[in-house]
């Protein structure tokens, strides 16, 4: 999937597999999966592929997107998981849009990143928008359920 960012930004992301697929029990090992992103950003442009989400965390993320989508209250804002790596925050927020940002930390971020500069990317979406964000990282989750 591809998040379109304001002012031409992207990120594109992706569950290539899970960090140990050899391991079929529903322990932390057999949940954790490989996160591809391709970031396109004013900060810069990059490729990471590291197992910085569990199945569990998609899921929370998918939900966290649909409640926005319903204009809802979040569980979490901004929505952080085990690894650091990313984070998505609600920064603006009216009944027909919201803006979203995806903060990229350690391992999410390029490889010649500096060490006090900020790396993210805005979105600013629909509900319906928000929607689609919820159903396709649902379909991403499809491929690599919860064991």
């Amino acid at each position: 999937m591809i998040f379109r960012g304001l002012h031409d930004q992207t990120v594109e992301f992706k569950v290539t597999n899970y960090q140990y697929p050899e391991i079929k029990t529903g322990d932390w090992d057999g949940n954790w999966l490989l996160i591809y992103l391709k970031v396109k950003s004013e900060v810069g442009n990059w490729q990471t592929v590291d197992p910085s989400l569990t199945t569990w965390d998609i899921k929370r993320l998918a939900k966290w997107f649909k409640d926005l989508s319903h204009n809802q209250k979040v569980e979490k804002n901004p929505i952080e998981f085990t690894e650091p790596n990313l984070c998505f925050e609600k920064i603006n927020d009216d009944l027909n849009t919201k803006t979203i940002r995806i903060r990229f930390e350690l391992e999410s971020r390029p490889q010649s990143a500096e060490e006090n500069k900020e790396y993210f990317v805005d979105f600013k979406y629909t509900c319906n928008e928000l929607n689609e964000v919820a159903i396709e990282l649902e379909k991403e989750l499809d491929k690599f359920p919860e064991r």
